[in-house]
């Protein structure tokens, strides 16, 4: 039934969807939809979108479209001032897969009645054929990476975009270390992931190796990693935890965090360690960086926007098949991805172990790139942007 359901949203339903006829209005409200109560990367997009365009002082509006609502997990995520206007257009924080369920939800006719902008975040060069479909139907497209935008933009005549994840220095809990039984002279390495978004793309496994090389150097290593996901489900989280079992120096977290813990987490932390295959911008890895914390990251996809040899330790990435059973991922024969060296991570984190001044000061750098680079590159840039194309 879930396979069939797939195919018919990806190749009829897909193709059901109208395409609005209004023009961009940039006097209006902006709509955001999205799992805006979900404790999903979809839905922290979307929530950081509503932030950066309010206190820019956009008129906005926002649509929870949640499948399944975790209200308790954003006490500390107040919703910005929103407008009793009509919105001029919407920005949808939801991948093509997701956008049938949550149009008919707002209603077919009623998506026609504004100019409407999908944020789509793709992870490979090779787009699906439902990806592609989804494209048709949207009046601009905003990425969050270059390397998106490139495998996104040969595909449809709609503006398409780079808007980064408006990422920013949040409050951090104190006390994390204690609270995981890591000493307070450990060396602290952390890597942050969802299982969910398909756990060979976050490659944690290569995490597991890098810290096992480094850990013979430094015997005071510890190496936290806290994942999202269900481990009565995902077969492949339950074999990471197994994989890891009895070892008194390497602990993967599945607790629910608040997002003030995991912040905390990121800034009690020695180095951060993403040795992703594949990332549409690479949040956690933006958020280290915006934590002051040294940054160990593959050389390759949206990350390299903003990770580069002067600010962060980049590990050279020969490009393999994609192998994955994950639906998005199945069924792309000629997509490859990153297979980055764990060696060479282990080497990169003995740099910052033995060295640490030296890493603050090109983490600092990191920072100070990071925040140029996002001030560039607004939701309120491009939504100026497409007002000129508007006009022109």
């Amino acid at each position: 039934m879930r396979k069939t359901y797939r195919f018919l949203r990806a190749h009829v339903l897909q193709r059901l969807i109208p395409r609005s006829r209004v023009a961009f209005n940039p006097r209006k409200p902006v709509e955001i939809i999205g799992y805006l109560s979900m404790p999903v990367g979809v839905g922290e997009s979307a929530r950081l979108c509503a932030g950066a365009l309010s206190e820019a002082g956009r008129a906005i509006l926002l649509s929870d479209v949640s499948t399944h609502p975790d209200e308790k997990s954003f006490a500390g995520w107040a919703p910005p001032h929103v407008s009793n206007d009509l919105p001029g257009s919407r920005i949808w924080h939801l991948n093509p897969p997701m956008l049938p369920r949550a149009i008919a939800k707002k209603g077919l006719a009623n998506f026609t009645r504004t100019f409407n902008i999908g944020y789509f975040a793709w992870e490979l060069e090779v787009v699906p054929a439902e990806w592609r479909n989804g494209l048709r139907y949207m009046n601009a497209v905003f990425v969050p990476s270059e390397f998106t935008r490139r495998a996104i933009a040969p595909l449809t005549a709609a503006p398409v975009i780079v808007v980064p994840h408006p990422v920013t220095e949040k409050p951090a809990t104190e006390g994390m270390r204690e609270k995981f039984g890591v000493e307070k002279d450990a060396f602290l390495v952390s890597f942050i992931f969802s299982a969910g978004s398909s756990i060979n793309r976050k490659n944690p496994q290569a995490v597991i190796e890098a810290f096992r090389l480094f850990s013979a150097e430094c015997p005071t290593a510890f190496l936290l990693m806290k994942a999202s996901g269900d481990i009565g489900r995902d077969e492949g989280l339950r074999e990471l935890i197994a994989s890891v079992a009895g070892k008194a120096r390497i602990k993967i977290v599945t607790d629910k965090l608040s997002n003030a813990e995991i912040n905390g987490l990121i800034r009690s932390s020695d180095a951060y360690l993403s040795l992703h295959r594949s990332e549409g911008f690479g949040l956690t890895v933006a958020e280290a960086i915006m934590h002051r914390t040294p940054v160990v990251s593959t050389a390759w996809s949206g990350t390299e926007d903003f990770c580069d040899p002067e600010n962060s330790w980049l590990v050279a990435s020969p490009l393999i098949p994609v192998v994955d059973c994950h639906p998005e991922f199945a069924g792309l024969p000629s997509a490859v991805w990153a297979n980055p060296s764990p060696e060479i991570a282990a080497a990169h984190l003995g740099d910052i172990f033995r060295a640490p001044e030296r890493a603050r000061e090109k983490a600092t750098k990191a920072r100070e790139f990071l925040l140029r680079y996002l001030a560039e590159n607004s939701y309120e840039k491009a939504l100026q942007k497409l007002a000129a194309m508007q006009a022109s």
